[in-house]
């Protein structure tokens, strides 16, 4: 038994990942692009992804595309085997020749964020990473 079975469920270590999709979701498969996690405790669920992306996995280099989505989630590790989820938010991604326009969506929720601007040619893991950074300046709850 490892020190982590005996954690109450309340004490034990909370995870944040992100996983990047290519598509917008309304296909029956999805291409993912990379993956990050982080088990930094501070700040907002927001400021925690956008730390997902800073060591991705794969390392890239990423696609350029019009459309993709962003899966950012928090568990808690009970134990080794039970991961307990305790948010979970889908952005969708859409990209113009200008501005990527975010949707950020729970089973409740569904919020717009404002145009962010971005260059021709930037991958979807540095979208990803602006569209994070502009989520962690909301409040979603």
């Amino acid at each position: 038994m490892s020190a982590d079975e005996h954690l109450h469920p309340g004490d034990a270590p909370v995870q944040t990942g992100v996983s990047v999709y290519l598509g917008d979701g309304g296909g029956t498969t999805l291409e993912v692009v990379c993956d990050g996690v982080s088990q930094r405790s501070k700040g907002s669920i927001w400021e925690r992804a956008v730390d997902c992306l800073a060591r991705p996995s794969p390392r890239g280099p990423f696609a350029v595309a019009k459309h993709f989505m962003i899966l950012v989630y928090e568990t808690r590790l009970v134990t080794d085997a039970d991961h307990r989820f305790l948010e979970t938010y889908s952005v969708k991604v859409s990209c113009d020749e200008k501005f990527a326009y975010a949707s950020v969506g729970t089973a409740n929720l569904q919020t717009e964020l404002a145009p962010l601007p971005y260059l021709i040619g930037d991958d979807v893991v540095t979208i990803s990473r602006s569209v994070l950074t502009a989520a962690s300046r909301r409040r979603f709850h």
